[in-house]
């Protein structure tokens, strides 16, 4: 399985952005300090709206254990 994005290091990366912002603004401004694939990966798959801050961002980037697949459906070979 993939290595997910860990949020603070998401709000790291977009925290300088010119808020409001939508997905899109994010992940284009994520691109221009080269931000790694998993951070462009988490921030694609947040939701597509306008966002206030970069917590609330990195936010929709958080997962708990309960969220990650589990069983023989979870394997990637």
């Amino acid at each position: 399985m993939a290595e997910r994005a860990n949020p603070i290091d998401v709000e790291q990366y977009i925290q300088k952005a010119h808020f409001p912002a939508s997905k899109t603004e994010l992940i284009q401004f994520a691109q221009g300090p080269n931000a790694p694939n998993q951070i462009l990966s988490a921030l694609k798959n947040i939701p597509d709206r306008k966002y206030n801050a970069a917590s609330d961002a990195a936010r929709e980037t958080f997962f708990t254990d309960e969220d990650m697949p589990r069983g023989l459906d979870s394997c990637d070979d």
